[in-house]
């Protein structure tokens, strides 16, 4: 996954700190958090309140943390999915979507699709049904699972994996070793006409 540059200086003044830090870190990581958590609930009112109480919690609990210990990117992306399974505990139900959009760019809800996208892709028409039927098959799946699916495509290691996840290494590599296999099996089923 690439990293902001001088993410380690930005963390350690966040941690000191600096405001002006944190919100560096904030810009960098705010759209991809976003990003993350609307691929995981397709709701925007929903992510944009996660997100915000995601960096909320995050600023609460710099003070307290080691910044030349710190690796950013993994801590926020688990203080987002804390955030979530808090709300999924809350609500008893999210629905999981995935986050590429027809044009297999990686979503950005808050920017509209270049317009090329839209009229002069010849296969739009394919590309959105094969989005529909992505998101019929992680629907199906454990969130768990559909989670550590959408963490690998966004570039992240399984070590980070784990450390998002808050699980082993090997837990995470059996997971989605276990998850691809699922998605697989659903994605033939379903693209074969089969519903449930």
């Amino acid at each position: 996954m690439k990293t902001l540059e001088d993410e380690s200086r930005l963390t350690i003044e966040a941690c000191h700190g600096s405001t002006a830090a944190f919100e560096a870190l904030v810009l960098y990581y705010e759209p991809r958090i976003r990003r993350m958590l609307y691929s995981l609930t397709h709701d925007i009112q929903l992510t944009q309140d996660l997100c915000q109480e995601t960096f909320l919690a995050a600023f609460r609990a710099l003070p307290r943390m080691k910044g030349e210990e710190l690796q950013f990117a993994p801590w926020i992306y688990r203080i987002a999915l804390n955030q979530l399974r808090s709300e999924w505990r809350r609500r008893r139900r999210i629905t999981w979507v995935p986050f590429t959009s027809p044009t297999g760019q990686v979503d950005d809800f808050s920017e509209p699709p270049p317009e090329e996208a839209l009229v002069s892709d010849e296969h739009f028409e394919e590309q959105v049904m094969e989005r529909d039927l992505v998101a019929r098959v992680l629907a199906q799946l454990p969130p768990a699972s559909a989670a550590c699916l959408l963490l690998d495509a966004e570039g992240f290691s399984y070590r980070e994996i784990a450390e998002i996840m808050q699980d082993s290494l090997s837990a995470v590599r059996s997971r989605l070793a276990r998850s691809r296999q699922a998605f697989q099996q659903v994605y033939k089923r379903l693209d074969r006409g089969g519903q449930s």
